[in-house]
């Protein structure tokens, strides 16, 4: 679920200020810590949406978790301003969600099983090592 700024009822100056606001906490990387909420399956939205059973949320970000029957995590990420996060800024929020030693990917998958219908950014994370990797892992 995508937040959307403008469904808040706030004025356009309150708007711009929150907005400030983030810009500034993510380039200080000040984000505050991360706060849990857990609620029954099936309260969030429809389809895979309903299986979530986690949010994460601190001063800049906010991510739905949920854990799929093979033990992969998905976590689906957005912050107010919907702009994408950096590559660093997604690695800091699979390290401190899902910890250092964990391997997440994101993946673009075939035209006919597109999703695009929010500013929302997907990591996928398991625990088990990838078949590949940037080093010669094959010794």
């Amino acid at each position: 679920m995508a937040m959307d700024i403008t469904s808040y009822g706030l004025s356009k100056r309150e708007q711009q200020k929150l907005l400030k606001r983030e810009r500034l906490k993510r380039t200080l990387g000040d984000w505050g810590p991360w706060q849990l909420k857990e609620f029954p399956e099936g309260t969030v939205g429809h389809g895979w949406a309903s299986e979530f059973t986690r949010a994460h949320k601190n001063n800049v970000f906010s991510v739905l978790d949920r854990t799929l029957p093979n033990g992969i995590r998905h976590l689906a990420i957005t912050c107010l301003s919907e702009v994408r996060p950096s590559w660093p800024e997604m690695q800091r929020i699979k390290d401190e969600l899902a910890g250092p030693t964990a391997t997440a990917v994101e993946v673009y998958p075939p035209e006919a099983e597109i999703v695009d219908d929010a500013n929302m950014y997907h990591l996928w994370v398991t625990t088990t090592p990838l078949p590949f990797s940037l080093f010669d892992n094959r010794r």
